[in-house]
């Protein structure tokens, strides 16, 4: 005789499997973010830019804050202090943030809403919290803000596009009904189906793998050939060719146009770029360029006027040597990163290497 007990014990497997990997559409998911589980090759900590631009905004009374998801009281900018008074633990302290999404996802996509902010810390009398801010009406305000970013982020990204890039540590605290205080490991399995099972993510916005990059420009004034020194000669020359040229650009802060007799010298020049890392290769946008007469430097000027300059060197533009790279350089700072002059050949040997989102780990080997 058939055993039942076998068959109930398969029957309740297969639902629970099913119960799990079923669809679902427009279910409300509350994720958290902690300050200190955010890694630095993010390139950026999400939770601490929410803090400070968030705070920043709501004491000046463009953001609105909220008791809750349902905006039943405003808490303006003096209750929000008083919060803070009465806690001793201020808003841009904040350990933790919780994002109020709806997710759907199928058999191979996924999709998520992100519709309000909260933020809530752990004080000596308990949990604080501050409040929640609605993101539609808040988007205008936010999509205007750019994040600080450290040597592993791209070159700029809104905060906007930051929320939706998923380029942070989360938990997922509640699914629909569900609370995972009993079962976290439960709450593991449905976020990471739902991102990081080889899915397709919509509307996940993509890290652009770009560096803004400073770098002084290395002229060998004793090989005519070196492309740095062509460089720094013909601008040179043109700038003393051209007088009126180089009074535009700043030489009138240092000298007077009716009795400048004599040639000025070139004694350096940076660079201000975004660098982009491309399959095979790097491209290189310039944004400014200083240039720097008896070590003092001029106003700095957009790439489009250096360029109308039309300067060839060895027959090949100012363009064509900036991408070929073709002159020595010493990097001094990659976005708000400032890098000593005697490690410039190791985060240039990382650049061209590595992934451009580990380069504080990367450049630690060279």
């Amino acid at each position: 005789m058939l055993s039942v007990k076998p068959y109930r014990s398969f029957c309740f497997i297969a639902v629970l499997l099913a119960t799990e990997v079923s669809g679902y559409t427009n279910k409300p998911v509350r994720v958290n973010l902690n300050i200190n589980r955010q890694s630095d090759s993010m390139g950026f900590n999400i939770v601490y830019e929410l803090q400070n631009h968030f705070y920043k905004q709501i004491i000046a009374g463009t953001l609105k804050l909220w008791d809750s998801p349902q905006k039943n009281i405003r808490i303006s900018p003096s209750a929000l202090q008083a919060i803070e008074q009465s806690s001793d633990m201020r808003f841009n302290k904040t350990a933790n943030v919780f994002f109020h999404e709806f997710w759907s996802s199928g058999r191979n996509k996924t999709s998520f809403t992100i519709v309000g902010i909260s933020f809530i810390n752990d004080g000596s009398k308990g949990k604080i919290s501050y409040g929640n801010l609605d993101l539609k009406e808040s988007w205008n305000i936010l999509s205007s803000i750019i994040l600080e970013c450290n040597v592993n982020g791209p070159s700029e990204i809104k905060l906007t596009d930051a929320l939706y890039s998923r380029n942070y540590n989360f938990n997922v605290v509640q699914f629909g009904k569900q609370k995972f205080t009993k079962k976290p490991e439960k709450s593991i399995r449905i976020r990471d189906k739902a991102f990081y099972a080889e899915r397709e993510i919509e509307g996940l916005f993509a890290i652009p793998q770009t560096k803004d990059v400073y770098y002084k420009l290395v002229a060998h004034s004793e090989d005519a050939d070196d492309s740095g020194n062509m460089i720094v000669s013909n601008i040179q020359r043109f700038l003393n060719e051209n007088k009126d040229v180089f009074f535009n650009i700043g030489g009138d802060k240092y000298y007077d146009y009716k009795t400048l007799k004599t040639d000025v010298l070139v004694t350096g020049i940076e660079f201000h770029e975004e660098w982009k890392q491309l399959s095979k290769g790097i491209r290189y946008e310039v944004k400014e360029v200083v240039i720097y007469i008896n070590n003092k430097p001029l106003k700095s000027i957009a790439a489009d006027i250096i360029y109308g300059w039309e300067l060839l060197h060895r027959f090949k533009t100012m363009e064509v040597l900036v991408q070929e790279k073709s002159y020595d350089i010493i990097l001094t700072r990659i976005k708000s990163t400032l890098i000593p002059e005697w490690d410039s050949h190791k985060y240039l040997k990382v650049l061209n290497v590595c992934k451009w989102s580990q380069v504080s780990r990367y450049v630690q080997f060279y």
